[in-house]
């Protein structure tokens, strides 16, 4: 008997036995659970059958915490890229029946190999600048991964903010948390980005947080419905809440200092402000997809902005993982040749970098945006501002994505002359003849507050959920 199916089948017996209850369900850890659905996914009506165990198993869990006093809350995050905003972390603090804590895992590039320290320590400086309460899991001189022991407490309902568990090594791996733990997921950013092969979904949409979550808080609504044909339980743990990454963009905007120190700089108030934003998926041979221009256009960019140095400022803002790709496929040498890359950005008076979790305040205050992320192409659009999609043949995109792509103004990424019309036609004269076309799309399909008939933004309503589930049983 393989070692999956006697998982299983200690997991299903203790169930039938009556030996689970909630004060034996520590003994047993989700790869249990794991193999129970890698069981059932062979069997008729296999779906259902997982699905009424993994309920079972989930309400024990829900009425054991109901009871409780207090529920240690724990953020699962490796970046600051991933981080949804304050707000729901306040809300949870401010309430009488939750602790929240932000869990800082040290994450390694497809799951092996050396740990990024660099990354794990900004991450760290990043939600301690916020002061918020953070717990870290690693130390950084010895490489030691910290036991829940060490670290003194250990969460009851966790919120992912990442769905890359295999990034995470031993006990913080997803299958090593015990079974009287609840997960939920809020994702990262948007899914938009599909693969060849059609395979990247299942990454989206059917990896093994969106199976045995309590709730998934999906990022727009037509995620709802593709996690239904994609997902193996469906989309029944799925709720459209809204997105709270994307709640700073309501309401009030506040100043962003960046744009007015390089605008000061130029000595042009009304200079426009553009974002480059290039994607750190590189190697079509390497990766599951593969969006990233910058090794065509990267030193090209740095023209356009010395070309329009008078009229534009400029943030470059790269995704966090560019710099370890681009050494790491030979793009640049070094890390020297990296820092050198980024002081040519900064010498050049009218630009800066970037590299901040939070940058919902930078977006809205800036006039445009050239990219190749992802994630961005559907987050700008909550700005209402124009932005350039640069384009290579292997882009490939997700039912959701291609709606997206269809808003945008588009270049192949080494077409100069192109990306040079948008500076000059739509940036600086200001002739957006999509924005009509977006703004339509926008209210139809991401403006969830106004979906909402409580007018509520996302972090207030993942709250209530959340709150309305585990507050205390009434007598």
């Amino acid at each position: 008997m393989e070692i999956s199916e006697q998982l299983a089948r200690q997991l299903l017996e203790s169930i039938e036995n009556g030996f689970i209850n909630e004060t034996t369900i520590s003994k047993f850890r989700y790869w249990h659970l794991d193999a129970v659905m890698n069981m059932t996914k062979h069997m008729e009506h296999g779906r259902e059958t997982f699905w009424e165990i993994k309920s079972y198993l989930e309400q024990m869990n829900i009425e054991r915490l109901q009871k409780q006093e207090k529920i240690i809350v724990g953020f699962i995050t490796s970046s600051s890229q991933d981080w949804i905003g304050d707000e729901l972390y306040w809300l949870l603090e401010k309430s009488e029946k939750f602790e929240p804590y932000i869990f800082v895992m040290a994450t390694y590039l497809n799951g092996r190999g050396k740990p990024l320290k660099r990354d794990y320590c900004e991450t760290i400086n990043f939600f301690q600048k916020r002061g918020l309460r953070v717990k870290q899991t690693f130390d950084v001189e010895t490489e030691h991964l910290y036991t829940w022991e060490e670290i003194g407490m250990k969460p009851q309902l966790c919120i992912w903010l990442t769905p890359w568990a295999d990034g995470f090594k031993e006990h913080f791996h997803l299958l090593y948390y015990s079974l009287d733990t609840i997960h939920a997921y809020i994702p990262y950013g948007f899914m938009i980005a599909g693969s060849e092969d059609g395979r990247f979904i299942e990454a989206q949409y059917n990896q093994l947080i969106h199976n045995i979550a309590w709730k998934i808080f999906e990022e727009n609504k037509i995620a709802v419905e593709l996690a239904d044909r994609y997902s193996f339980v469906g989309n029944r743990n799925t709720v459209y809440l809204g997105y709270p990454k994307m709640d700073g963009f309501y309401g009030e905007r506040e100043n962003c200092t960046i744009w007015d120190q390089l605008k000061e700089k130029v000595g042009n108030p009304n200079a426009k402000c553009v974002i480059y934003a290039p994607h750190h998926t590189l190697d079509k041979d390497k990766e599951p997809v593969c969006f990233s221009t910058f090794a065509q256009n990267g030193k090209k960019m740095l023209e356009f902005a010395r070309k329009y140095h008078k009229d534009t400022v400029w943030v470059f803002k790269p995704h966090p993982l560019l710099r370890t790709k681009l050494i790491r496929n030979g793009i640049l040498k070094d890390e020297s040749e990296w820092k050198s890359y980024i002081k040519q950005w900064e010498d050049l008076g009218n630009a800066a970098y970037v590299n901040d979790g939070m940058y919902q305040d930078m977006m809205c205050k800036s006039d445009a945006m050239i990219l190749d992320s992802i994630s961005f192409l559907a987050e700008y659009m909550y700005t209402s501002h124009p932005m350039l999609f640069l384009q290579r043949k292997e882009q490939r995109f997700n039912e959701f994505g291609k709606l997206v792509v269809e808003q945008l103004y588009q270049a192949e990424g080494n077409d100069f002359a192109a990306i040079d019309e948008f500076l000059q036609k739509v940036v600086l004269k200001g002739k957006d003849e999509q924005l009509e076309k977006r703004k339509k799309f926008f209210l139809e399909n991401l403006d969830y507050k106004n979906m909402n008939y409580k007018n509520a933004n996302a972090a207030q309503s993942i709250y209530c959920e959340i709150e309305n589930t585990f507050g205390r049983m009434t007598e």
